[in-house]
């Protein structure tokens, strides 16, 4: 079994069927770009040599099976015109008004040429079989005229609207499926190229290696339009997971300062906590305005103080920045749960980040370090000093859950 049988195949049936789920209730895009799949999926299971050995016996007409894999793929290439004409949302021009004409016209210059020509006994590729017959170039001008015009058509779309896509993963995607394109159109220029020097009479080229080279240059368009296809949603999928990872890492120090400060916790519905990236977003506020709620507890000594004590733990540098901040806001919860009265102070407790990612790394450097040994011993100095009840005095308040 040939490569392309092996990896092509399996993985376009495989995006067959997975997009076949709601497909009842699916956009009209959505649905044109299920029957381009699934157009090349039988396409290509037709054309694998074993499969189309046992089409050609049941017909009984040698190399029967090219037919249906030449017309299959005419209506997936009218499929994916459609698919990028709905997507990008571009008005029909001429020759897209008349597309289904074009392609019922091809069908039927296809199925008489086909009829027509002198075709090899076996089940060879009707590309680099040895017709030897004006008919054959008339059947491949027709088949790679109609698919050059869809793939330049689909190009001249992704082109057109990847010029205004906003950047970031769906300019990316429409940079690949741009790539996949030009590869379509080498496909069809490589067929021509043989068609033509064979109609000439010219044979220097091989025609096992002209077989091999089609089914790469094909591999290469499907494989790039699928990474095209799929970039934006694998782009969503990384955010999503590294939201996630975010919110797991800020949610203690979320849950350490809510403890003290309830009220500036807001509920939010069971449907936007599903959505990793608004999580981290509600704690990135909601921590902030916990922090400016504890403000009154931290006067600029107590930072100095945390301070001196961290640097003499051997912290220094972002890890001693991180360590006092979690220090004095751990200091403050304390001070808050226990009743001490707030103190007039400075803002001293928020750091101020240049944008909502930095903020969001600062707050779960911080939050790493609030379980730290030496900012431990630090709150608990700490406390001693302002006669703050400290952690393992029992008459402290439970944390709020």
């Amino acid at each position: 079994m040939r490569p392309f049988d092996m990896v092509v195949v399996p993985l376009v049936w495989l995006i067959t069927l997975w997009r076949a789920r709601g497909l009842r209730t699916a956009s009209r895009h959505s649905r044109a770009l299920w029957a381009m799949w699934a157009l090349w999926a039988v396409s290509f299971t037709i054309g694998v040599p074993a499969v189309r050995k046992v089409i050609d016996d049941l017909v009984g007409i040698a190399s029967f099976a090219n037919l249906p894999v030449a017309i299959l793929s005419l209506c997936a290439a009218t499929a994916l015109f459609e698919f990028l004409r709905e997507v990008t949302g571009s008005a029909p021009g001429r020759l897209a008004r008349a597309r289904w004409a074009l392609l019922a016209g091809s069908a039927i210059g296809l199925t008489i040429t086909f009829l027509a020509l002198k075709r090899p006994d076996d089940n060879a590729d009707l590309l680099t079989a040895d017709a030897n017959s004006p008919l054959a170039g008339m059947y491949w001008a027709i088949f790679l005229a109609y698919v050059s015009g869809a793939v330049v058509g689909a190009g001249r779309m992704v082109l057109r609207y990847g010029r205004h896509a906003s950047s970031g993963p769906l300019r990316t995607s429409m940079r690949i499926l741009g790539a996949s394109c030009s590869f379509g159109l080498l496909y069809a220029a490589h067929r021509l190229v043989y068609v033509v020097a064979n109609e000439v009479g010219w044979r220097g080229l091989n025609s096992s290696a002209v077989a091999a080279t089609s089914q790469v240059l094909l591999a290469c368009t499907l494989l790039l339009f699928v990474g095209g296809m799929s970039w934006p949603s694998l782009a969503e999928q990384a955010l999503r997971h590294r939201a996630r990872r975010d919110a797991r890492a800020i949610r203690p120090l979320w849950e350490l300062l809510r403890s003290a400060t309830p009220e500036v916790v807001l509920v939010l519905p069971a449907e936007l906590r599903r959505d990793p990236r608004l999580v981290v977003y509600r704690y990135v506020i909601e921590v902030r305005d916990c922090i400016l709620a504890l403000d009154g507890h931290l006067p600029p000594r107590r930072r100095a103080a945390a301070v001196e004590l961290l640097s003499g733990a051997g912290l220094a540098g972002a890890e001693l920045e991180a360590a006092v901040e979690a220090a004095l806001l751990r200091f403050a919860v304390r001070a808050e749960l226990t009743g001490a009265p707030p103190q007039i102070a400075e803002q001293t407790a928020v750091a101020g980040r240049a944008d909502f990612g930095a903020e969001v790394d600062w707050f779960r450097q911080v939050a790493a370090m609030t379980r730290r040994s030496a900012v431990t011993s630090t709150v608990r100095t700490l406390c001693l000093a302002a006669g703050v009840t400290t952690d393992d005095d029992p008459s402290l308040p439970e944390r709020v859950s």
